[in-house]
Formats: C-alpha cells, structure tokens, sequence
C-alpha cells in the first residue's frame, strides 16, 4: 500500500508525536506491508525522524520509504543510524 504522507501528514513534520500517529494508524491497517512516499513533505525534526524509526522497528509490518529530498535523506538517515547503530 503506498502513502503519501505530506497529503496525510503535512509537509513539515516537526514532533515525535506525528511519527508515533503515523505508526499506530498503519499497525491498525490489515496490510502487512507499506510505501511511504515523502515526495511532498519539505521538512522533518530529528523528533519526528528517531521516533519514527523506534516505531518503525517495533512493528510487525514491512514500511519503506521513497522519495525523500535530500535535506530529508540527511535528517532521516542521521536519525535511522542514532535508532539503530
């Protein structure tokens, strides 16, 4: 199932709040497997980036993520080592 999550999720995504959201919904979802498509999304806090990698790995679904910007790709890949070394 593919996501554009600046369309769900607006294009700033600034608190851990907003990931800990994204990842209950999609655990709630009978899909078992997810696209996130960050093609609209501007900007992301490292708040939002390392939650949303700890909620990422604690669930049983399979999430991948495309098209990131490249300021995102830094915060996002900065986030996902800092989760998991």
């Amino acid at each position: 199932m593919l996501i554009n999550i600046g369309a769900e999720f607006g294009t700033h995504l600034e608190s851990n709040d907003i990931a800990n959201e994204l990842i209950d919904i999609l655990n709630k979802i009978p899909e078992k497997e997810f696209i996130l498509d960050f093609k609209d999304v501007i900007f992301v806090t490292m708040n939002f980036a390392q939650a949303y990698y700890i909620g990422k790995s604690e669930s049983s679904k399979k999430i991948s993520e495309i098209n990131f910007s490249d300021s995102i790709k830094v915060t996002m890949g900065a986030a996902d080592e800092a989760v998991n070394p």
